[in-house]
């Protein structure tokens, strides 16, 4: 069964991620302890105390180290997928469980991401807006007029992220309640990524990129800039710096993978979002899970055996 390992992005963490794992797996603690050292974070304060959790610089190798971690405790058992994916942050995570970057080098990557995200924009003055019940060109036409909001993040059919100024998002989020929207709300982000107003920081970013060291993937990933997967000999460190200003097409990705034939979906880190947006999506018979902590790898295990 053709099957792909997803893993979530910023905004899925939870205090206490990943602290049953780490008392109780030895792959876990050891996969664990290598993104300590090289984020140079305290990410067991971080995960399983909730320290500093407001910040995307440790935020991101949080979720990261708790993410990289469950998918070596799976490799470990045997399970395998021909496809890798995650969502902005969870992209990285795909790449690293694809072999294409080292999980220390990993970690300390996405925690300089975390903190160039952290510094574009004056604290305050931008974010992000889900909104859920519209199509994305029904949200494009009625952000005409908003020279400073833009679609960062398109989800599922109906679920979308808009950046921006946060004197515009307010003003839209009224707009699209007023219009009938199922479910508004801000985002517990620094900034609006995702969007042009962070093209300073996504050049930053490709001069760290530059410097780093990135193989070719043992499988398929999908890009969230391309909505489909890298090809061989694409510029990774180009299009995971356009990333950070640019939509996420989450949605043509999922859609992408379900015409390749994927029939199983397992979701690897602290939060069920993607598997919850695939429930609604798929077809009878394609398998979707998720594995967030110790009980849930040991009933998939169990279940795959």
């Amino acid at each position: 069964m053709k099957t792909a390992f997803l893993f979530p992005g910023q905004g899925a963490q939870t205090i206490g991620m990943g602290q049953d794992l780490y008392n109780n797996i030895d792959i876990y603690k050891q996969t664990f302890d290598i993104c300590v050292k090289g984020s140079e974070i305290d990410l067991k304060a971080a995960c399983f105390e909730g320290w500093r959790m407001d910040e995307s610089e440790v935020v991101q190798p949080a979720i990261f180290a708790h993410s990289i971690s469950l998918f070596n405790c799976l490799r470990a058992e045997g399970a395998a997928a021909e496809v890798y994916a995650g969502l902005s942050l969870g992209e990285y995570s795909a790449l690293c469980a694809a072999g294409a970057f080292g999980v220390g080098q990993c970690a300390a990557l996405v925690r300089k991401r975390g903190r160039i995200m952290d510094e574009a924009f004056p604290k305050g003055e931008g974010g992000m807006l889900s909104v859920i019940g519209f199509g994305v060109d029904e949200v494009e036409k009625e952000l005409e007029g908003f020279t400073g909001a833009y679609v960062a993040n398109h989800l599922s059919e109906l679920q979308t992220a808009v950046s921006g100024y946060m004197r515009d998002l307010v003003k839209l989020r009224e707009r699209f309640d007023s219009k009938g929207a199922k479910m508004t709300s801000m985002l517990s982000v620094s900034g609006p990524f995702h969007s042009p107003l962070l093209r300073g920081a996504a050049d930053e970013f490709l001069g760290v990129l530059r410097g780093e060291g990135i193989a070719e993937p043992d499988g398929t990933v999908y890009s969230n800039v391309l909505g489909a997967p890298y090809e061989k000999g694409s510029d990774m460190r180009e299009l995971l710096a356009e990333q950070m200003c640019s939509r996420v097409r989450w949605h043509d990705c999922t859609e992408h993978m379900i015409a390749s034939g994927v029939r199983r979906f397992v979701e690897i880190g602290p939060s069920n979002v993607l598997s919850k947006m695939l429930k609604r999506r798929v077809e009878k018979g394609v398998i979707v899970e998720s594995i967030r902590d110790l009980d849930g790898l040991k009933n998939y295990l169990e279940t795959a055996r």
